[in-house]
């Protein structure tokens, strides 16, 4: 038992080390791109509760950026440009239930997975079967469950006159971090890997973090 506790913490810390290096998101890419000749002036376009905000203000200036190296430029107030860009972004909770391996209560075969949630803890007995499956011994259980979030970034572009929409790009990563500004950078190098990428395509991204 020590031997295969050791092991399993040593894999752990491998996946561990391994996942630190990397960041992936799913993206997803609908566009109406015109080509190379489309003039990329534009000006950013900001939904009630954006003005003013600070940290809003903060992920407008990491898009910028990245717009700028894509030949992109941003048009001051009062003057005609032929593009606006939003920028939206959000953050879910999600919770996810883990058992460890040996749990027998997760191979029940009439209550399957949903034996238990979230922690449980029963002396060892024998189960009677239900209604003709067999019975079986279980031992102690310990099922706890753990949160994650799903982070996601939107970064639509739309002609300012027609309001012909000309790309809607999706990035979104599950993580442990409920704090979605240390992701925000890496959404944003995924959604625009390849600008403007293929049409109706969606695709696991997978970027190295840099230390």
């Amino acid at each position: 038992m020590k031997k295969f506790t050791l092991f399993f913490a040593l894999a752990c810390s491998l996946l561990l080390s391994g996942c630190a290096t990397t960041f992936t998101s799913q993206v997803s890419v609908f566009h109406e791109w015109p080509g190379a000749t489309q003039d990329k002036s534009y000006i950013f376009e900001r939904a009630p509760g954006q003005e003013n905000n600070p940290e809003h203000k903060l992920y407008e200036d990491l898009l910028r950026t990245r717009l700028q190296t894509l030949g992109f430029k941003e048009v001051a107030t009062g003057t005609a440009p032929v593009l606006k860009v939003e920028l939206q972004y959000a953050s879910t909770l999600r919770e996810i239930q883990a058992s460890p391996l040996w749990q027998p209560g997760i191979y029940d075969p009439y209550w399957g997975l949903h034996f238990s949630r979230g922690i449980y803890r029963r002396h060892y007995l024998y189960y009677p079967g239900y209604w003709g499956w067999p019975g079986y011994p279980r031992g102690w259980t310990d099922i706890s469950v753990r949160s994650t979030y799903l982070h996601q970034l939107q970064i639509r572009i739309t002609e300012l006159n027609g309001n012909k929409k000309l790309a809607d790009i999706k990035a979104s990563s599950e993580q442990f971090n409920p704090e979605i500004s240390l992701y925000i950078p890496y959404l944003m190098d995924s959604a625009l890997k390849d600008f403007p990428g293929k049409n109706g395509s969606t695709s696991n991204v997978e970027l190295t973090i840099k230390d």
